[in-house]
């Protein structure tokens, strides 16, 4: 499959329709493993691909709860009969009827005003192996790494959002009107004009500051409140866990962005099984550690991150670890005790 049936619409450009229709598809209910890879190939054979679907991701993100609602369908031109036509899920019909609108109204097709209401609230978020870059209102970009959810919040008084799982890197808009937060397990992040990208590592939250600054404070509910952890500067990293701040030097440069934007695991120092962690959002193949007392090892190295084979082979050579596989594919680390 090189790509998706393209919602029928008259003019417009074909690269843009094909982003559309992989937006659409990657939405559906039945969409397989076959599909996203084959997306992935689509979407990595040319750049002219990679800025198509980030226009239209950024355009879908900007309609917020009206991205899905009937009256953006109804100026879209009824698509030319096809032979041997099936019947399509309602979901899917107003899925496609909505993204095609995004496509005409990129191409200058139509010309209309959505005015957000005073609190807008979206959910985002990936599949293993999926990375996603969203505009939200304001401006503020964020990028979504694979297998991760976000919640986000606009009203008058701030802009909220929540990792619910993942990682994300956000290149936040000015406004020091309405506050910026992050908010994890392990605490919350606040910023105002800044970028920092925030990992969700179970009850503990990685943060590491590229440029501006941050203020991290732990606690997010009523058995908690809020406690100012402390404020980091650009090349740092923290840590936050039960109400504790670890922070260490990042040696990340101004204006760099991290590597995983590119499809690369960097890996300085890190524990295995957080290494581990890392490969799991890039395969549907888990990497199991058989042997407890491999988590004392430590990774360094830069890997792609769909590269897990190239990354137990460079294990086996520095560590010689052994490895080998279930039935279901898994990789296993290890001998177990």
């Amino acid at each position: 499959m090189s790509r998706p049936d393209t919602p029928a619409h008259d003019g417009g450009n074909p690269v843009e329709q094909q982003a559309t229709a992989w937006f659409v598809r990657l939405r559906a209910d039945d969409t397989s493993e076959r599909d996203r890879q084959a997306w992935q190939r689509w979407l990595h054979a040319d750049p002219l691909h990679q800025a198509a679907y980030g226009r239209i991701e950024a355009l879908w993100s900007s309609l917020g709860e009206f991205a899905t609602a009937p009256e953006l369908a109804v100026r879209v031109p009824r698509p030319r009969p096809r032979a041997a036509a099936h019947r399509v899920p309602r979901r899917r019909r107003w899925l496609g009827a909505a993204a095609a609108a995004l496509v005409l109204a990129c191409a200058g097709g139509m010309a209309f005003v959505l005015l957000p209401p005073r609190a807008v609230e979206s959910s985002y978020r990936t599949a293993i192996g999926e990375r996603r870059s969203l505009q939200l209102e304001d401006g503020t970009r964020v990028d979504l790494d694979a297998d991760t959810r976000v919640q986000v919040r606009y009203d008058p008084r701030g802009r909220l959002v929540r990792l619910d799982g993942g990682r994300a890197f956000f290149r936040v808009a000015r406004d020091s009107e309405r506050p910026f937060v992050v908010q994890t397990a392990a605490g919350s992040v606040r910023a105002l004009g800044t970028q920092f990208e925030v990992s969700q590592l179970g009850q503990a939250a990685d943060v590491t500051l590229y440029e501006g600054s941050v203020e991290l404070r732990g606690g997010n509910d009523a058995a908690r409140p809020a406690t100012r952890l402390g404020v980091l500067v650009p090349g740092q990293r923290a840590r936050m866990a039960a109400q504790r701040l670890q922070v260490t030097d990042a040696a990340v440069a101004a204006g760099s962005a991290p590597g995983w934007l590119s499809g690369r695991l960097v890996f300085n120092d890190t524990p295995l099984p957080e290494a581990v962690a890392e490969f799991g959002r890039y395969s549907f193949k888990p990497v199991l550690l058989a042997d407890p007392g491999l988590a004392s090892y430590r990774v360094s190295g830069v890997f792609r991150g769909e590269d897990v084979d190239g990354f137990i082979q460079a294990l086996g050579e520095v560590y010689g670890i052994p490895e080998h596989h279930t039935a279901n594919g898994s990789h296993v680390l290890g001998k177990a005790r």
